[in-house]
C-alpha cells in the first residue's frame, strides 16, 4: 500500500501554531470521526486508502504498529490493591494492495497482538475463536487481530477473514479505549458499552461465556459500501462452523452484524445491530440455553470548535432473561498539545437469572493526554467504578493510570 491509513485528526489545538494531539493517538482519547467509528477497515474504505501502488505488478507492503504501556494503581474493595505495569493492546501489522486493473484492487492485512510484558495484554481483545465459537482473548496466535484478504472497487469492499464486527466498528463515545479506564470491554468490573451482560450469569452457572458485543470475528464475511452523501453501510455474517455432534450452528450466518455510519461536517452518527442466533449460543454454552442474544446501539458525536461531545445508547437482549440498557456520555477539550477529557456511563441490568442477580455498574473517568509528537503521547487518568449486585453487595473500584504510547 502506498501510505498508512489516514485516521481522522484528534482534538485540535485551540491556538494557531501550537502542536495538537497526534492523530495516531486518537485511540487513547477518541475524538472526531472515532466517536462514530472504529479505526481499521472503515477508515480504509472511507479514506480510499487502497490507492494504486507505485509498483502495480507486485504491490508493496506497509509495516505499522502501536506500543502502549501503562503504570496503574488498582484498588478494588477487598479484592485487589496494588501497582501494575500493563500492556494496552500493543500490536504490529502488515498490509498491502495490488492493482488488478479496471478499478479492481486486491487488499490484505495481517495484524498481530503484542505484549511488552510477554503475556496476555491487560487490555484484552474479545474475538470469535476458531471453529465458530467465541473466546475471551485475541492474543497468543499469529495474526490474532484484524487479518483478512479482499477485493475493493467502485462497488465497495468485500473481505473474508478475522475482523471487528460492524457493530464494534460503529464505535462508542468512550474516550479512554485501550487504557485501564476502557468503558467498552476490559476493566476491573466490566464494561459499559458492548460488554456481555450474559457472560457473568453464564460463568456464575459454570457455563462458557458467549463474549458480548465488542467482538472480533475470526470467520467474518464482510462488505463495506461506498459512501453516498455521507452515509456508509457495513455488514458481516459469521458461519458457526460447529464440529460438535448434533450442533445446529453450521449455517452461513449463525451470527450477523450491521452498521450505518453518517458524517456531515461536525456531526457524526452511527447505528449498529448484532444477533447471535440460538443455535450458536447453544453450541457455545453446551446446550445450557438456545436463546438468541442481540444488541443495538446509537452513537453520536458533535464538534463545537475545540470541544468534542459524544454519546452512546445501547440495549442488549440476552439469554436467561438478561436485559441491559446502557449509556455513555463524554466530552473532550483541546488546548494546544493538551487534551482534557471526561466521561460518565451506566450499565442498567434487568436479570431473571437468580444465581447472579443485578449487575448494575456506574463509572466516571477524567483524564488528560499530552501530545509529545505526531506519533508519541502520554496520558494520565482516574477512573471510579461502583458495581451493584443484590447477592454480593456493592463493590467499588478506583484506578489511577499513567500511560505512554508510540505509533509507528
Amino acid at each position: 500500500m502506498n501510505a498508512q491509513v489516514q485516521h481522522p485528526p484528534a482534538v485540535r489545538a485551540g491556538c494557531r501554531g501550537h502542536r495538537r494531539v497526534p492523530p495516531a493517538q486518537a485511540g487513547v482519547i477518541n475524538t472526531d470521526q472515532e466517536f462514530t467509528m472504529k479505526k481499521s477497515l472503515i477508515a480504509l474504505a472511507l479514506a480510499s486508502a487502497f490507492a494504486t501502488p507505485a509498483f502495480a505488478a507486485t504491490g508493496n507492503v506497509d509495516v505499522y504498529g502501536k506500543l502502549r504501556v501503562s503504570l496503574d494503581y488498582v484498588d478494588v474493595d477487598g479484592l485487589e490493591k496494588n501497582w501494575q505495569l500493563n500492556d494496552q493492546t500493543s500490536r504490529i501489522g502488515f498490509k498491502g494492495t495490488e492493482d488488478l486493473g479496471g478499478g479492481l484492487r486486491a487488499i490484505w492485512q495481517i495484524e498481530q497482538a503484542l505484549s511488552s510484558q510477554g503475556s496476555i495484554p491487560y487490555g484484552k481483545d474479545m474475538d470469535f475463536s476458531t471453529g465458530g465459537e467465541f473466546s475471551n482473548f485475541g492474543g497468543g496466535t499469529l495474526a490474532s487481530r484484524n487479518t483478512y484478504v479482499g477485493l475493493a472497487g467502485d462497488f465497495g469492499t468485500f473481505l473474508v477473514g478475522r475482523h471487528d464486527t460492524p457493530y464494534k466498528l460503529v464505535g462508542s463515545s468512550d474516550l479512554f479505549a485501550d487504557t485501564s479506564a476502557d468503558s467498552q470491554n476490559s476493566s476491573q468490573l466490566g464494561g459499559i458499552i458492548g460488554y456481555g451482560v450474559d457472560d457473568m450469569t453464564l460463568m456464575a452457572n459454570g457455563i462458557d461465556p458467549v463474549g458480548g458485543f465488542d467482538m472480533r470475528a475470526t470467520n467474518a464475511i464482510a462488505y463495506i459500501s461506498p459512501t453516498f452523501s455521507g452515509l456508509t453501510v457495513i455488514a458481516a455474517i459469521v458461519p458457526g462452523e460447529s464440529y460438535a455432534n448434533g450442533s445446529k450452528a453450521n449455517g452461513l450466518a449463525d451470527a450477523y452484524s450491521v452498521g450505518l455510519l453518517y458524517a456531515n461536517g461536525p456531526l457524526n452518527l452511527g447505528l449498529g445491530y448484532e444477533m447471535h442466533t440460538g443455535d450458536l449460543v447453544n453450541d457455545i454454552t453446551y446446550s445450557a440455553t438456545d436463546d438468541d442474544e442481540s444488541a443495538w446501539k446509537l452513537n453520536a458525536g458533535y464538534t463545537i470548535g475545540d470541544l468534542k461531545l459524544g454519546g452512546t445508547y445501547e440495549q442488549q437482549d440476552g439469554v436467561m432473561g438478561n436485559k441491559s440498557t446502557n449509556y455513555l456520555v463524554s466530552a473532550a477539550y483541546g488546548m494546544g498539545p493538551i487534551t482534557l477529557a471526561g466521561q460518565f456511563g451506566k450499565r442498567n441490568v434487568n436479570s431473571d437469572a437468580e444465581t447472579w442477580g443485578s449487575q448494575d455498574l456506574t463509572r466516571w473517568t477524567i483524564g488528560a493526554v499530552y501530545g509529545l509528537s505526531m506519533r508519541t503521547s502520554a496520558y494520565v487518568a482516574y477512573d471510579h467504578d461502583k458495581y451493584e449486585n443484590k447477592y454480593y453487595g456493592n463493590t467499588k473500584a478506583n484506578i489511577f493510570t499513567v500511560g505512554l504510547n508510540h505509533d509507528f
